[in-house]
C-alpha cells in the first residue's frame, strides 16, 4: 500500500513581526493550518475538517481585529488599506469554506488546505511585514511606545 504524502508548514524566525503577541497569533495559524491539513491527509470525517476550517476563520477574524486596534493605537498610516486586505483574506477563507464539499475528491480537499495556507502565510510575509517595519522604525525606536 502506498503511503499518503504528508506536509506541514513551519514558523520561521524571518516571519516574525517583532511584536510578541502578534507573533504568537501567527504561530497559532501555523498550528491550525497543520491540523487542518493533517485532517485532510488522514481522511477524517468531513465534519471534523469543516470544524477545523471554521476555527481558522474564527481565529483570523479575532486576530485581524486585534491588529487593527493596535494600528489605531499606533496611528499606522496604512490602517485602512491593511484592514481592506484583512477583509479580502477573510472573504477568500470563507470562499474556501463555502466550496468545501463533504463528498468531494481528496485532491480538492488538499487544494483547499493549500489555499488556506497560502492566504494566511502570504498575508504575514507580504503585508504584515509592512507594519512591522513601521513599528520598528517609528514607534519602537523613536518614541519608546510599545504594542
Amino acid at each position: 500500500m502506498m503511503k499518503r504524502p504528508t506536509w506541514t508548514t513551519r514558523w520561521e524566525a524571518a516571519m516574525s513581526v517583532g511584536i510578541p503577541e502578534i507573533d504568537e497569533d501567527h504561530k497559532q495559524f501555523f498550528v491550525m493550518i497543520n491540523l487542518l491539513n493533517r485532517s485532510i491527509i488522514d481522511r477524517m470525517e468531513p465534519a471534523e475538517i469543516k470544524k477545523r476550517m471554521l476555527l481558522i476563520i474564527d481565529d483570523a477574524e479575532r486576530h485581524f481585529s486585534q491588529e487593527e486596534k493596535l494600528f489605531k493605537k499606533w496611528q499606522y498610516p496604512d490602517l485602512a488599506a491593511h484592514a481592506a486586505l484583512h477583509d479580502q483574506a477573510l472573504k477568500a477563507l470563507y470562499e474556501v469554506n463555502d466550496k468545501f464539499i463533504p463528498y468531494g475528491f481528496d485532491s480538492a480537499w488538499v487544494d483547499a488546505g493549500l489555499r488556506v495556507k497560502s492566504i494566511l502565510v502570504d498575508h504575514i510575509m507580504n503585508e504584515d511585514m509592512k507594519y512591522a517595519i513601521f513599528y520598528r522604525n517609528s514607534l519602537n525606536v523613536d518614541s519608546g511606545v510599545k504594542a
